[in-house]
């Protein structure tokens, strides 16, 4: 029982802590430039503090940092398990933000030589010479020697 009640009294202490700042901004701050941050900093640390505390008084702590550790892991084996997957995504989103890499541009990698098509998030497509596509992992973009020639400076050579 006296838990809850110290647990009701902290929550009106946080309150009343939150209400006063704002008074005090209102009344002293109101034309400081950034008082509405130091308020809302103030808010966050009160709150946390709060939340810190109610989670430790009523045994909630314990729960949550098992929750927390079993999600961890579970997140940990599926970066393990798709290590490769996200590797080729984050190259993935490498080139397509890349200015330098574009469609229709001319590709060589491995002795492959080739015309970009299309940008997937884990591969890239080429079409060969002879009209066949190959798909080169995006990986192979950070981590190879890879010859690009803009297609736009092919157009202003043959012009």
């Amino acid at each position: 029982m006296t838990e809850w009640f110290y647990g009701i009294i902290s929550i009106i202490v946080v309150a009343a802590i939150i209400g006063i700042t704002k008074v005090i901004e209102k009344a002293k701050l109101e034309e400081l430039q950034g008082s509405q941050k130091i308020l809302g900093i103030v808010a966050i640390l009160a709150i946390t503090g709060e939340i810190i505390y109610l989670s430790v008084a009523f045994g909630l702590l314990q729960f949550a940092l098992e929750t927390i550790t079993s999600v961890g892991v579970g997140i940990i084996l599926l970066g393990v398990a798709f290590q490769t997957k996200l590797k080729n995504a984050i190259a993935g989103i490498s080139i397509a933000i890349n200015p330098k890499i574009n469609i229709k541009d001319s590709i060589e990698v491995e002795n492959v030589k080739g015309k970009i098509v299309q940008f997937g998030l884990t591969k890239t497509t080429i079409e060969l010479e002879d009209g066949s596509k190959v798909m080169i992992p995006n990986v192979k973009f950070d981590e190879e020697i890879i010859k690009i020639t803009s297609h736009k400076k092919q157009k202003n050579s043959n012009s």
